[in-house]
């Protein structure tokens, strides 16, 4: 019980023993002064009992909104203070996760239906539980895909550098996953995922059976249409100006800038470096990038040198190939994914 009920509850059971008192006196009649305080002792008990039972029935309805979206250490301060969320609505900066997992339509025909969904309930138990570590919230899964949210309901130190921490650990730990049982023998496609920085309105958004708490912005929508266009970019992780700019520089790669939809100018994507990558490797690709604008010809060929060396980063296949694509090197048009 609040400092403030319990003044409340003490000052109504001091009133309560002088009524009686006073009323005893009106009434010419000797009552035992114990009385009206075991009266007021009930009526203190039952007004604490109520107080509790709601203030327990509070905490069992916030554990039951947030524990399965995450982490358990941040849900019981959140039950501790739950005046640190406004589930209401508040504009903030937040980072956004998609993931998704590509080519599923196909894998979803081959598969059984319980071999699929033994398969995607691993798959989510590990994607999940990995973003959680990284401090990220499960802001839902829709299909075969997770979308995911830093710094909400509270404030999440570097999250732009988190998002791209995770998104990584999720990369590594899904190729894993795929290559074991029952994935492999389903050929479980590779994952995808896309990931912005910037405001967005989040809160409880739905019917009052059924509230979720989400994000509406254009960062949530840009994170979908990087995701999408890693399918064209031949990456794996796409990161936005917005959350990249935020994280630290030697850690991304630049793959190009695309024309998306919602924004006037193209936009300048990034990935993080490929584990194994040496840095005379990473060298040469930066020099070839350079060249992009001015030296098409010398690029494509310093980027045929790259793919011999590392002929399954499709990242750099896809970039060669756009050399010879498209009117304007360096500028490769992706087509956006549908708003959300």
């Amino acid at each position: 019980m609040s400092i403030t009920g319990g003044a409340i509850s003490t000052a109504a059971i001091g009133l309560l023993w002088i009524a009686a008192i006073v009323a005893s006196g009106l009434a010419d009649r000797l009552v035992d002064p114990l009385t009206p305080s075991i009266a007021a002792a009930l009526v203190f008990a039952v007004t604490a009992g109520t107080a509790y039972s709601l203030t327990r029935r509070r905490e069992a309805l916030v554990r039951h909104r947030l524990e399965q979206h995450l982490a358990p250490a941040v849900v019981r301060h959140i039950v501790e203070r739950p005046d640190l969320v406004k589930l209401t609505g508040e504009r903030r900066e937040v980072t956004v996760l998609f993931t998704d997992i590509e080519g599923f339509t196909a894998t979803m025909h081959r598969a059984g239906p319980e071999e699929l969904v033994t398969t995607l309930d691993q798959y989510f138990e590990g994607v999940t539980g990995i973003v959680i570590k990284h401090g990220g919230m499960i802001d839902k899964i829709v299909g075969d895909g997770v979308h995911a949210l830093f710094n909400a309901p509270l404030d999440l130190e570097d999250h732009p550098q988190r998002a791209v921490e995770c998104a990584i650990a999720i990369q590594a730990w899904s190729e894993g996953f795929r290559r074991r049982p029952p994935a492999a023998a389903l050929k479980l496609g590779r994952t995808r995922i896309g990931i912005e920085t910037g405001p967005a309105v989040v809160g409880d958004v739905g019917i009052q059976s059924k509230l979720d708490y989400t994000a509406h912005g254009d960062a949530v929508n840009m994170a979908a249409r990087l995701e999408a266009c890693n399918k064209e970019l031949g990456s794996a992780i796409c990161v936005g100006p917005g959350a990249a700019l935020r994280c630290d520089a030697a850690l991304m790669r630049p793959l190009g800038r695309l024309a998306v939809r919602g924004r006037e100018e193209p936009i300048a994507v990034f990935e993080p470096w490929p584990s194994d990558a040496s840095p005379s490797w990473r060298d040469a690709y930066l020099t070839a990038y350079a060249m992009l604008d001015f030296d098409a010809a010398d690029a494509a060929l310093l980027l045929q040198k790259l793919m011999a060396e590392r002929p399954a980063d499709l990242a750099v296949r896809r970039l060669a190939e756009g050399l010879t694509s498209i009117s304007k090197p360096g500028l490769p048009s992706v087509s956006p994914a549908p708003t959300r």
